[in-house]
């Protein structure tokens, strides 16, 4: 969070594209498809073109598309039968186009993306649906401009503007054999975000170090339409959101520096936040580390925070007979506390191992929560007793892990790569901890347990947390155009959430228990020419039967070819 602020208590993956090409025209085609699982199949196609001068102008463009036909994702059970040979399709599209100029002092640049996606999908878990599907399109603006002051001190500006809009449409779903719900709906979203910073970057010697300040805003906006077209009780809704100022900024500044002396080295740094509800909020990090003859020891100790939705802050949402909006101003953000510590071993073949601890604990989770009435005893309550839902900070949550990663370069040909994880998570909520002005003395019941907060809960084991994984991962190369590899991954037991008509007058979302599974995958890769490459990948070769998700199926077995060439 010290260097990317909010939503990075889980980490970040920093995605760095080339700036720059080589002198004159080049580019490259790749072409994939295959088959999967029962009658399902999936091909895309990939074209890069780049030109650069000799002076350091360039220009870079890309496209990129996706089919898939046949996904067939609602789970089929003896309860839960399949009334319809319903498949559906997805299909995307991807288009970018990128300037710079890069010399000794200057390196600018600016690209555009624009994103479309189509994709028709089911129900929900264990159920079909006909006529459901999601349009997806973005457009995305970013710029940087750095310039090299002295050698120790770059100066540089960056940001992006970015546009989206989602729709879905639902007409008439198909329940049962010639039987529809007589419900139509519709609905549009628009999210825009933009994103200002200036940093200062500095290395000289034993010192280096990063300085800045910005500014990330964002906004969204929506429209809902429902109609029950039934003649004897028709039904219209329409949800307009458009005159709700319904958006959030963020102004920072931080500073992060590394210091070496010797074997050892230190990196720290701290970030302080202005969020629009939220307030002020500071984080830090602290990374020592001391090495010598090819060990590595090391330790971290970070902070983090993870502000609320807009959709979480400002949903005006409410029934009748709510005691209060399902949007709640007065969210406070999560945050986190992470420490971790590890050793990593090198060797001269390349070959290394690392071990490492962590935990992390986030403090004031955000749910989302039923509410009924306070006067009215849990075990008595009715559909009568309904007082809308919401959302709130009603908890803490913490993990415990173990890692385990390592690469053995065994012969010249010859490689093994792996690791394991070990996992303990388990989440504590205090009813003394919500907010009685929010809730208004109700019984607050969480959907996502089914449970009311009369006492306190501590609960083991996340949704979706397996507490063991292992992956493993050989590779042969027969000579230097030729090569061939296996992978083997293994999923623990884990819990996830499906819902439960029993928990309360509405229900909620009850554990169910999701089996471990094993998966294998195979590819042969052959350089034909300097300029030509194929490659056959086979996924799930043993054609595993397994679920991520309750309710939704996973792909079978699948086989795909790609050819790809360049000049």
């Amino acid at each position: 969070s010290t260097m990317f602020g909010g939503a990075a208590i889980g980490g970040v993956i920093n995605l760095i594209t080339r700036k720059d090409a080589a002198e004159g025209v080049h580019g490259g085609v790749s072409l994939q498809g295959g088959v999967f699982g029962k009658n399902a199949w999936s091909s895309s196609e990939q074209v890069n073109l780049n030109y650069g001068t000799s002076g350091g102008m360039y220009l870079n463009g890309s496209l990129f598309r996706q089919d898939v036909k046949g996904l067939d994702a609602s789970q089929k059970t003896d309860a839960n039968p399949s009334f319809t040979s319903d498949r559906d399709d997805f299909n995307k599209t991807d288009g970018s186009l990128k300037a710079g100029y890069k010399r000794e002092r200057w390196d600018v640049n600016m690209s555009f993306k624009n994103t479309h996606q189509y994709t028709e999908i089911d129900n929900g878990a264990f159920s079909d649906d006909d006529n459901n599907y999601l349009d997806f399109d973005r457009r995305l603006l970013q710029y940087y401009a750095g310039y090299k002051l002295n050698p120790f001190l770059r100066l540089s500006v960056l940001g992006s503007f970015s546009d989206s809009e989602r729709f879905y449409e639902n007409d008439s779903s198909k329940v049962s054999d010639n039987v529809y719900d007589k419900a139509y709906s519709t609905g549009t979203y628009f999210g825009k975000l933009q994103t200002h910073e200036l940093q200062v970057n500095y290395e000289e010697g034993r010192w280096k170090g990063v300085f800045g300040a910005g500014l990330y805003r964002e906004k969204m906006f929506f429209d809902n339409y429902f109609f029950f077209n039934d003649p004897v009780y028709p039904f219209e809704l329409v949800t307009n959101y458009d005159t709700l100022d319904t958006r959030t900024s963020t102004k920072y500044v931080f500073a992060q520096s590394g210091y070496m002396v010797g074997n050892f080295q230190v990196s720290a740094g701290t970030r302080m936040s202005n969020h629009t509800t939220a307030g002020n909020f500071l984080t830090f990090e602290v990374n020592p580390s001391f090495s010598f003859r090819n060990l590595l020891v090391y330790g971290s100790l970070s902070t983090g925070f993870n502000v609320p939705s807009l959709y979480q802050l400002y949903d005006p949402s409410r029934t009748l007979s709510a005691y209060t909006t399902r949007g709640n101003e007065n969210l406070k953000p999560e945050r986190s506390l992470s420490l971790e510590g590890g050793i990593k071993k090198e060797f001269f073949s390349g070959s290394y191992i690392t071990f490492s601890v962590y935990q992390t604990n986030v403090t004031d989770a955000i749910e989302y929560v039923y509410l009924w009435d306070g006067t009215q005893p849990v075990e008595e309550l009715d559909y009568r007793h309904d007082r809308g839902d919401t959302y709130i900070n009603v908890g803490e949550q913490r993990a415990q892990g173990l890692e385990v990663e390592g690469f053995a370069r065994i012969t010249p040909e010859f490689s093994l790569q792996g690791n394991v994880s070990f996992l303990k998570t388990e989440m504590r909520v205090d009813p003394e901890n919500t907010d009685p002005a929010h809730t208004g003395g109700n019984h607050v019941q969480l959907y996502n347990l089914g449970v009311f907060l009369s006492d306190d809960i501590n609960l083991e084991n996340l949704v979706r947390r397996p507490d063991f994984t292992a992956f493993a991962k050989l590779r042969y190369r027969l000579s230097a155009d030729f090569n061939i590899g296996a992978s083997y991954r293994y999923t623990g037991k884990r819990f996830d959430a499906g819902y439960d008509g029993s928990l309360g007058p509405y229900g909620a979302l009850r554990r169910i228990g999701v089996e471990a599974y094993h998966l294998v995958d195979v590819d042969v890769n052959w350089q034909a020419t300097t300029a030509v490459g194929v490659g056959l990948k086979v996924e799930n070769m043993l054609n595993e039967d397994y679920r991520e998700v309750v309710g939704f199926n996973t792909r079978g077995r699948g086989v795909y070819l790609k050819v790809t060439a360049r000049w």
